[in-house]
C-alpha cells in the first residue's frame, strides 16, 4: 500500500504554528503524567504523523511522563483506583467507553467549564456517537481520541469465484450472498460465506441492526425480545444450521477469523475497518489487495427510512477529580484532540474521532478505505448504553443470543430470558 506522508519534523513544525497556549499555563516547567494503553503512546508520539504531542510540549515548557500498560484491564484497575484516591499523580488519563458507566464518569473532571474558557477547535467535528456516552446529568466527562468502528469485510475474489457480480444492497440480498459464499473446495476445504467472534454483542447488533433491532435503546430500553432482534437470531441460527457460520462458531477466535479470511477459508467477516491492514497484507495470504469493506445494508422494507447505526468502540481522554494538573491536562487533551494533533495520530495507525480528518489527502492515501470509515463513523453507536452493570448484562446477552444461534433455545425464549435477567440489572 502506497503512502505519502509529511515528515515528522514538518508535520511537527505545522502543529506548533496551528496550536497555542494560554499565557498562564507557559509560567513554568511542569511534568505532566498521562495514564493509557502502549498503543495510546505511540499512537501519540511515533509513527508518519510525527509526534502530537510536540505542540503541547514546546508551548508549555511541560514534559511527559507516560505510564502505559499493555493490557485494558490493567490500564483501568490503576486509573480507577487512582481516581478514588484522596490525591493522584496521575494528570490525565484514557477510559474505554465499556467503563465510563456513570459511577466511573464522576471520578472525573467535567470539561463543559474547561471547553468554555478554552474551547476545542471546532468541537462539531466530532462523531455525535463518541459523545453523548461521555456524558453524565448533563456534564461532559471526556474527550474522545481513538475509536475502533466496525465494518462487513468481505474477499472479492471469492465473490468474483462463486459468479457473485454485485455487492448486496438489502439484508435479504446480504443473506443470499453468504449462502452463496459458502462451499467446499475440490481439495475438500470448507468456505464459510460468514465468520466472526460470538463474544462480542457488538457483532451480532451489526447483524440485527440491518432490521432494526437492538438489545437496548440508547436511553435504556430493553428491546431485545422484539421482533427485529428475534428475526435477527432467527436468520443466524438458519445460517449455522446451513453452515454459514463455522461449526465452532461459539469458540472462535479473532485471530482464527484472521487467518480463514487470509486463507480464503472465510469470505465475509465483522471486524473493525483497521483490520483491512493485516488482512491486506500480501505477506500473509494469496488474497493480499482483495478485501474491501461495506457499510451492511438495511432491511428492504426499512431502507430509506432508518439508517444503519454500525457499532463502535472507542476511548476518550479524562482528566481525575483528584488530579492536581487539571489546567495543565486540559490544554494537553486540546492538543491532541486539535484537527492537527487527530490527524497526526492517525497517520500513526489512530482510529481519527473527527470526521473531517478522513479527507486528509495523506490519510487517503494510507487507507483507500477512509471515505467507507468517514461514514461508518459518523453515523455510529455504541453497542449498549452505560450504567453501572453494563458488564454484567452483555455476558448475559452473548449467553442467551448463542443459545438461540446454536439451537439450545428458540430465538425469542432466549430473548425473553435475557431480559427477565437484565431487567434487575437496570436499577
Amino acid at each position: 500500500m502506497s503512502k505519502t506522508f509529511l515528515s515528522r519534523r514538518a508535520f511537527g513544525l505545522g502543529a506548533v504554528a496551528t496550536f497555542t497556549l494560554p499565557r498562564q499555563t507557559l509560567a513554568q516547567a511542569k511534568t505532566l503524567t498521562a495514564l493509557g494503553h502502549r498503543v495510546h503512546q505511540t499512537a501519540a508520539t511515533t509513527g508518519p504523523g510525527g509526534d502530537a504531542t510536540e505542540a503541547f510540549r514546546k508551548a508549555s515548557g511541560a514534559n511527559l511522563n507516560w505510564v502505559t500498560f499493555g493490557d485494558v484491564n490493567a490500564v483501568h484497575e490503576r486509573l480507577l483506583r487512582e481516581a478514588s484516591l484522596a490525591e493522584t499523580s496521575i494528570d490525565v488519563a484514557y477510559l474505554v467507553n465499556g467503563r465510563a458507566v456513570p459511577r466511573n464518569l464522576k471520578l472525573f473532571e467535567p470539561l463543559d467549564a474547561f471547553l468554555k474558557d478554552a474551547p476545542i477547535e471546532a468541537f462539531e467535528d466530532f462523531a455525535p456517537g463518541l459523545i453523548a456516552p461521555l456524558k453524565v446529568d448533563g456534564a461532559l466527562h471526556g474527550i474522545p481520541v481513538r475509536h475502533a468502528t466496525n465494518a462487513l469485510i468481505y474477499n472479492e475474489a471469492l465473490l468474483e469465484e462463486r459468479g457473485v457480480s454485485k455487492l448486496p444492497t438489502t439484508f435479504e440480498e446480504l443473506v443470499e450472498v453468504a449462502r452463496k459464499l459458502t462451499f467446499k473446495r475440490e481439495d475438500g476445504t470448507q468456505v464459510h460465506g460468514l465468520a466472526f467472534t460470538a463474544v462480542f454483542a457488538s457483532n451480532f447488533l451489526t447483524f440485527s441492526r440491518c432490521l432494526g433491532g437492538d438489545y437496548m435503546t440508547a436511553d435504556g430500553k430493553l428491546t431485545a425480545n422484539e421482533p427485529p432482534m428475534v428475526k435477527a437470531l432467527t436468520i443466524l441460527a438458519d445460517l449455522y444450521k446451513a453452515g454459514v457460520l463455522p461449526r465452532n462458531f461459539a469458540t472462535v477466535n479473532n485471530e482464527e477469523i484472521t487467518t480463514w479470511m487470509q486463507q480464503g477459508r472465510a469470505a465475509m467477516t465483522i471486524n473493525p475497518f483497521a483490520r483491512l491492514v493485516s488482512y491486506n497484507d500480501p505477506a500473509k495470504g494469496k488474497y493480499g489487495g482483495r478485501f474491501k469493506s461495506l457499510l451492511p445494508p438495511m432491511a428492504a422494507d426499512l431502507a430509506g427510512k432508518m439508517a444503519f447505526a454500525p457499532t463502535v468502540e472507542f476511548w476518550s481522554l479524562m482528566i481525575p477529580k483528584n488530579a492536581k494538573q487539571k489546567p495543565l491536562a486540559w490544554e494537553f487533551i486540546r492538543a491532541l484532540s486539535s484537527k492537527a494533533g487527530t490527524t497526526a495520530m492517525a497517520l500513526n495507525g489512530n482510529g481519527p474521532t473527527r470526521i473531517s480528518t478522513y479527507a486528509d489527502d495523506k490519510l487517503k492515501a494510507a487507507m483507500p478505505y477512509a471515505a467507507d470509515e468517514a461514514a461508518a463513523l459518523k453515523a455510529s453507536r455504541i453497542h449498549l448504553p452505560a450504567f453501572d452493570e453494563q458488564a454484567r448484562a452483555h455476558d448475559i446477552f452473548i449467553e442467551e443470543t448463542q443459545a438461540a444461534v446454536l439451537g439450545r433455545k428458540p430465538p425469542q425464549q432466549a430473548m425473553d430470558d435475557a431480559v427477565s435477567r437484565v431487567k434487575p440489572l437496570l436499577g
